[in-house]
């Protein structure tokens, strides 16, 4: 997962308590070769995430209590080996009856390559990455996440914020959010993953990338509201940013 932008609100939720709600839109930028399954409920576990079918993990995901989870690679320039896989982030939280911010504490960033996370549900969504200092609460607003640390001061991530701001001014529609994610497209110009792979600690700058080799692979639009209902969408995306098709999942945390 390469770009997340998300919205944070507070309301009272079905029971009448303070709760944190959440509208995310992410891209996952990965090589168009990488085994993926699309989003789809897991027969082994209860989530509802795409899989990464070469590690087993997956870059962004609910359970079915409502718990949320999204990962993106901090790009560093390194050649170390590491223990686990980034993808197990998201769905050790996931399937964990830990609170958000004790599961970040637990964890141990040596065992992982550079990552940047984001874990929560209604009682509130938390940040942290190996590769900074600190765990933190995410307060109501807009925020966003690339593949340095959350709310980067770069053009990409400032653009992103402001258009998620600007598309609730209106009503909100998934359509809408899918065309926002790809807005500032570009091209890449490398013929192959031979010519990519020394590129790879570096931070693509457009939104929604383009290629035969690498490029934008899918666009998640995920939302928790204050009925209990949770709606999840993703629209994947072949070679040369193509559609290839899209899943849609809704159901109610409340039972």
């Amino acid at each position: 997962m390469c770009l997340i932008a998300l919205s944070i609100k507070k309301e009272t939720d079905w029971a009448g308590k303070e709760s944190y709600f959440f509208t995310v839109v992410a891209n996952r930028d990965e090589y168009h070769d990488r085994p993926t399954s699309r989003l789809n409920w897991w027969k082994d576990k209860p989530i509802l995430a795409g899989k990464d079918k070469l590690a087993g993990g997956t870059w962004l995901g609910l359970s079915k209590a409502g718990r949320f989870a999204a990962l993106t690679n901090y790009k560093e320039n390194t050649s170390k080996k590491f223990k686990l896989s980034r993808g197990l982030l998201v769905t050790n939280f996931l399937e964990s009856n830990q609170s958000a911010k004790s599961y970040l504490e637990n964890l141990n960033g040596q065992d992982y390559a550079g990552f940047n996370l984001i874990v929560g549900d209604k009682k509130g969504l938390f940040y942290r990455s190996n590769r900074s200092d600190g765990i933190y609460l995410l307060p109501e607003g807009i925020h966003a996440l690339g593949n340095l640390t959350l709310n980067n001061n770069t053009a990409k991530i400032d653009s992103v914020k402001m258009d998620l701001e600007e598309l609730f001014l209106s009503e909100f529609k998934i359509q809408s959010a899918l065309d926002m994610m790809k807005k500032e497209y570009g091209k890449l110009h490398e013929q192959s993953k031979e010519e990519l792979k020394p590129k790879e600690w570096v931070e693509i700058p457009y939104r929604f990338i383009r290629s035969n080799i690498y490029g934008t692979r899918c666009t998640s639009v995920c939302r928790t509201l204050s009925n209990g209902d949770i709606e999840f969408c993703e629209q994947s995306y072949s070679e040369e940013g193509a559609e290839a098709g899209r899943q849609e999942f809704s159901f109610n945390i409340k039972s």
